[in-house]
């Protein structure tokens, strides 16, 4: 029973395959084109070629969809000549004798076997087709990466690029590569201009290119990009996150985050530049902005002082100078290491990196005032400031410059101070030695200390120091012509007036900044400032005003060097002289003829001083107090430790001995 029912449904397989095998075949054999190929494949005809169609059966009639598209002639009972003359596509239909007929469908196409080998030469696997309903190039294919799919788009617009000489006019032009200076015209090759073409034979006037290669290595997106661009740099604990506005990732209008931490304000500053470069295409210093402070308050957009120039204005009127009164400020908009929040490009970078290193600066600074003039007369001993040092170099001796072991590379600390002491006494770098020296000057009425102030201020940031007072110096005046009844007349003094206060004493602003080798760059400004009668009683006598003036004796000095940690810098040469003549008599006696001369005494003072500056910045960090943890256990684990007995085989070991 099973054999039957086998046979019986394989007898129905072959009464439905039957029909199937009994269909007619095509009767195109092949398409022979202009350059000898045969392939019964070919739907695809030059332009201005001739191809000959072969048929399997005998031809009784052949007939074209569009005359002006192709040209077909019967050579034969089988074969049929065709002429492709217009680009676009048409319809040859052919009957035969045997009462049956078929369809095919042809295109007319472009000689493009130039651009088809140029393709072929950047990746074998790249083709390139025509699209039937518009006028583009299809570039269909895949390849490794996307270096080879943008290489083929860019090889086709060149081809595409149409115009002789730059020119677009509506006129013919031919077929040309943006290459090529000139081009060989033929009038059946040409291609008309954009007035004269119609959607289907526009390939080349306006025609587009579309790229559909495949690529089997994808391209790094964005974020890929920019994770690998600063891992290089320090930023590789870096975290970049996207925030899409829309549906699909827009480059234009999504937002990135940056979050994460870098060692220092340096890496920071370079992973925020190549970021905007990146996303934005512009640089970072153009529109980065800090959002909040260090407690996360909103800055306000006076992330900044006002005045942050060093030497601000009087006590009244300096604005919002640190060195005015006038208000605090500080420099977070350029130190956006320890901003919470930082804007870049509008907003369409945010960043909240952590810095993990902000160090601080603390600066020591000497102010001494030298007596040039007891400088040169003074011959003190030196033995207890030669210890450690060549001796052989105190005044001179045998004139050896070899130092002692830790001595500093600052062979003569007194070189600055031009004094008759130069090259005779050598001095380490060290505070203590610049101490010991200076003490010694003080104690010897040479020197004597104005300030020793240290100031502990934050990388980047302006610290200023300031000790001394206020003189009030009165103002008035009156416009021209008016006098104090406000009839016209001469000028005169008081019609306005008020008062100004000037600060004096010893004044010192420091900026300190941190590089990433720990060298320091100190910007440093000291000034020292003091009323001076004699310059104001000059200034009155020479001007013959009897306002109220005061005149001042400034010194100062603005400087910014490169040190490295702990190293002192010493400044000097700002010298002042004073010259006071003073006569003292007898009253009655000094008008007395010949002997009045023996009741008058007179005396002239003329001292020279010089500010030495020494400046000593030394780098503050955090300490870390993991370490601390990690040495110091807690006293319950210490005693836990204590009160755990190590089972039976187990060996002990205390100072790498067994116990």
């Amino acid at each position: 029973m099973k054999f039957k029912w086998n046979a019986v449904v394989i007898a129905l397989l072959l009464a439905v395959a039957a029909p199937v095998s009994a269909l007619p075949e095509n009767g195109l054999k092949f398409v022979e084109t202009a350059d000898g190929r045969q392939s019964a494949r070919t739907r695809e005809l030059v332009q201005w070629t001739h191809s000959r169609l072969v048929f399997e059966k005998t031809l009784k009639r052949v007939a074209v969809g569009q005359e002006s598209t192709m040209q077909v002639e019967v050579l034969g009972a089988n074969e049929v000549l065709a002429l492709a003359k217009k680009v676009g596509r048409t319809s040859i239909m052919v009957w035969y004798t045997d009462g049956s007929s078929e369809t095919f469908l042809f295109s007319v196409v472009e000689d493009l076997s130039v651009l088809r080998s140029a393709l072929s030469d950047i990746h074998r696997n790249i083709r390139i087709q025509l699209a039937p309903d518009r006028a583009a190039l299809v570039l269909r294919g895949k390849v490794p990466t996307v270096d080879f799919r943008m290489a083929a788009e860019s090889a086709a617009r060149n081809y595409l690029d149409v115009g002789l000489g730059g020119s677009r006019g509506n006129v013919d032009v031919l077929m040309q590569s943006s290459g090529l200076g000139a081009a060989v015209q033929d009038s059946n090759f040409r291609v008309q201009s954009a007035a004269n073409k119609s959607p289907r034979n526009a390939i080349r006037g306006g025609a587009t290119v579309i790229n559909l290669i495949q690529v089997e290595t994808l391209p790094l997106n964005i974020t890929e990009k920019l994770k690998s661009a600063i891992a290089g740099i320090g930023g590789e604990d870096v975290t970049i996150r996207r925030i899409q506005r829309g549906d699909l990732q827009d480059n234009l209008e999504d937002t990135l985050i940056l979050a994460g931490s870098v060692e220092n304000q340096v890496v920071l500053t370079r992973v925020l530049n190549i970021a905007s470069r990146l996303f934005t295409g512009q640089d970072a210093e153009s529109d980065m902005r800090a959002i909040t402070n260090e407690s996360g308050g909103l800055t306000g957009g006076r992330s900044s002082s006002g005045n942050n120039s060093f030497g601000g204005g009087n006590g009244q009127s300096g604005g919002n100078s640190l060195g005015g009164g006038g208000g605090l400020g500080n420099e977070l908009s350029k130190n956006i290491g320890r901003s919470t929040l930082v804007s870049v490009g509008g907003g369409r970078i945010l960043s909240m990196i952590d810095v993990r290193d902000l160090p601080q600066v603390r600066v020591s600074v000497q102010m001494h005032e030298i007596s040039r003039s007891r400088l040169k007369s003074w011959r003190p001993d030196l033995t207890a400031v030669s210890n450690g040092y060549d001796n052989s170099t105190v005044f001179g001796l045998n004139g050896s410059s070899q130092r002692a072991t830790g001595a500093s590379q600052v062979e003569t600390a007194l070189q600055v101070l031009g004094g008759t002491l130069l090259g005779n006494i050598q001095v380490g770098g060290s505070d203590m030695a610049f101490d010991l020296l200076f003490s010694l000057l003080e104690e010897e009425g040479i020197s004597r200390t104005l300030s020793r102030p240290t100031l502990t201020v934050l990388a980047g940031e302006t610290a200023t120091f300031r000790a001394g007072g206020e003189v009030p110096v009165p103002r008035a005046f009156a416009p021209s012509g008016l006098s104090g009844d406000d009839s016209v007349g001469s000028n005169a003094a008081g019609v306005f007036s008020g008062t100004d206060f000037k600060s004096f004493g010893v004044e010192l602003e420091v900026r300190a900044m941190v590089g990433e080798n720990d060298k320091i760059t100190l910007d440093l400004r000291p000034t020292i400032s003091m009323p001076d009668t004699k310059l104001t009683q000059d200034i009155a006598g020479s001007t013959g005003s009897t306002l109220n003036s005061t005149a001042f004796n400034v010194r100062t000095i603005n400087t910014s060097t490169r040190l490295i940690d702990g190293q002192p810098l010493i400044i000097g040469g700002l010298v002042s002289r004073d010259v006071s003549d003073n006569e003292s008599h007898t009253p009655g006696l000094s008008s007395v003829p010949v002997l009045g001369n023996l009741a008058k005494s007179s005396s002239k003072n003329d001292s020279d001083r010089e500010l030495i500056i020494v400046v000593t910045p030394t780098i503050v960090r955090e300490p870390k107090h993991e370490v601390a943890l990690w040495q110091f256990p807690a006293n319950t684990e210490l005693l836990l430790r204590s009160l755990v007995v190590p089972p039976k085989g187990t060996r002990n070991y205390s100072n790498g001995r067994e116990k």
